[in-house]
């Protein structure tokens, strides 16, 4: 049996045994912490306090809820605060793309493996930019200067193994060329030394892609995702797969739990997280960010997050970036 196949195979164990348990809820008492592993203005930041805010003002949580932003290390700083309180009912782990990739990148235990899957929130596409005064006006100026100039094309992103160093990868082995990445802290500290004029190329979701483009600091190369968005204004953005470059990619957030979680506990943040997403304040903000929202509760969370981790593992590993 391939390593894939056992995944599965554990996810669908875990949501079966959290499952059994759904019908027999448990709250919390006290104040709420989700800790997130990215800065203040990222996209795990927001969402997470988005989501958190209609929670609390919508009572579907009556207990305060505070995000505390612990960044640092690819988000491992987050997660090992996280690790380190097992069963505790007042902590919650925001799940964003480094929890999976930096312990594959940096061949320490998988995080997934170790905490309680809750929920998954929002997704969302990328999209490549580059100055709004560059040279570059397709993908294919884009990938041209860098096969002419070897590593002269620098893309900032954030930490070491995370989304953007992981699309940077896969755009270089896609596309035949070699780029330059950038790592910083964080995706702001990122977009900062992009918009400063530092580097020719940075991915950013749709929202934050959008918001510079309308400034005008910034033109859109490329969508990664299957079609072009509808929307009015993002609309003449194509895709890399029209442009003759096949990446896709999709990125996504969720809930966790650290390790040894009540069962009763996690179903009820489940069903609190799903009613926080069926409000019509959460689906005005994935209108207005342009994001999607694909739920996954305790019934299939731990499977969409093992298969997920599997692909980052295959990924990683075909492009050198996997730590044996």
């Amino acid at each position: 049996m391939n390593s894939r196949n056992m995944a599965l195979m554990g996810g669908a164990f875990l949501a079966l045994t959290f499952g059994a348990v759904a019908q027999d809820a448990k709250a919390p008492t006290g104040p709420i912490e989700i800790t997130v592993g990215a800065g203040a203005g990222g996209s795990p930041d927001v969402i997470v306090r988005t989501i958190s805010k209609i929670m609390n003002e919508n009572k579907i949580v009556e207990n305060p809820i505070v995000v505390q932003n612990r960044t640092g290390g690819g988000h491992s700083n987050a997660y090992n605060y996280v690790l380190g309180k097992p069963g505790d009912q007042n902590t919650l782990l925001t799940l964003a793309s480094p929890v999976f990739t930096t312990p594959i990148v940096q061949g320490t235990p998988s995080v997934i493996d170790q905490t309680v899957p809750i929920a998954t929130l929002v997704q969302s596409e990328l999209v490549l930019l580059t100055p709004a005064n560059s040279p570059y006006k397709t993908l294919q100026d884009f990938i041209a200067a860098a096969k002419e100039n070897p590593g002269r094309i620098r893309i900032a992103g954030g930490a070491s193994g995370g989304n953007d160093h992981l699309v940077t990868a896969l755009l270089e082995q896609k596309a035949g060329i070699k780029l330059t990445y950038v790592p910083h802290e964080s995706g702001g500290a990122a977009r900062a030394t992009f918009l400063g004029g530092n580097v020719e190329g940075h991915f950013g979701t749709l929202s934050e892609g959008l918001a510079v483009i309308q400034s005008g600091d910034a033109r859109g190369l490329a969508i990664l995702s299957e079609k072009r968005r509808p929307e009015d204004v993002i609309k003449d953005v194509p895709t890399a797969k029209e442009q003759g470059v096949d990446v896709v990619y999709l990125q996504f957030w969720g809930i966790g739990g650290p390790p040894k979680m009540d069962p009763a506990l996690a179903a009820w943040w489940a069903d609190k997280f799903k009613q926080a997403t069926e409000t019509p304040e959460w689906k005005e903000y994935l209108t207005k960010t342009m994001q999607i929202t694909e739920f996954h509760g305790l019934d299939d969370a731990g499977t969409y997050f093992k298969r997920e981790q599997d692909t980052f593992r295959e990924l990683l590993t075909s492009v050198g970036l996997a730590k044996k």
